[in-house]
């Protein structure tokens, strides 16, 4: 099966290409992961593939619904939070995956074979901007930006993206500190279905600056 593409999307990028991340339920070889899957995430923007079945962040691991115990504890000893109940509070507010599944696939949009849930960019404030114009263009409805710094990956643009269809973060600092994207770049989740919604209205769309 051909790779699919989405020229307007891809077009949005500076660096690297957008990735591709998918659930699979399959018997495939996979293998857990000394990387953090915000890590993984940014290497395939950049050529590299993973097929995981777990990853090395606390955080991750509850959100992408590997493991049930909510990072409170790291969080509070992080010294994110004020006292334990808000570090509770927080943990448990996070995003999480709500399907079953066997291992997550990783890969560049330019290797994906035709199949896979979600499209997760990293986008200057302008092109973010253009996306949720796009999002917008055929029913006019407005996007909400549901974070709190953590778990932005993972959670705001992977486990949210996949339930409200976009979600976009400011990033976290786990995910600056090992990913190393740029202090000008915004992570954004696409889920699947939206894709060519949103290839239709950048195609649209009036330049920003015409």
């Amino acid at each position: 099966m051909q790779p699919l593409q989405f020229p307007e999307i891809e077009a949005l990028m500076e660096a690297g290409e957008p990735v591709c991340i998918s659930f699979e339920a399959g018997k495939e070889a996979s293998e857990a992961s000394s990387l953090l899957f915000c890590e993984m995430v940014r290497k395939a923007g950049f050529g590299e593939s993973f097929r995981v079945s777990s990853q090395r962040c606390l955080a991750g691991a509850y959100v992408l619904g590997l493991s049930e115990i909510p990072p409170s504890e790291y969080y509070l000893k992080s010294g994110r939070y004020l006292n334990q109940n808000t570090a509770e509070k927080a943990a448990l507010g996070l995003p999480r995956i709500q399907r079953k599944y066997r291992f997550i696939k990783i890969e560049p949009l330019s290797k994906n074979c035709g199949k896979f849930d979600l499209l997760l960019l990293f986008l200057k404030p302008e092109k973010a901007m253009r996306v949720v114009q796009a999002f917008a263009y055929a029913k006019g409805a407005r996007v909400g930006v549901d974070t709190i710094g953590a778990a932005s990956i993972c959670g705001d643009c992977t486990a949210r993206a996949l339930k409200t269809g976009l979600g976009l973060s400011f990033g976290c600092k786990g995910s600056r500190k090992h990913c190393g994207y740029e202090d000008t770049e915004l992570p954004l989740g696409i889920a699947f279905e939206h894709l060519n919604r949103l290839e239709l209205g950048l195609l649209k769309l009036p330049k920003t600056l015409a």
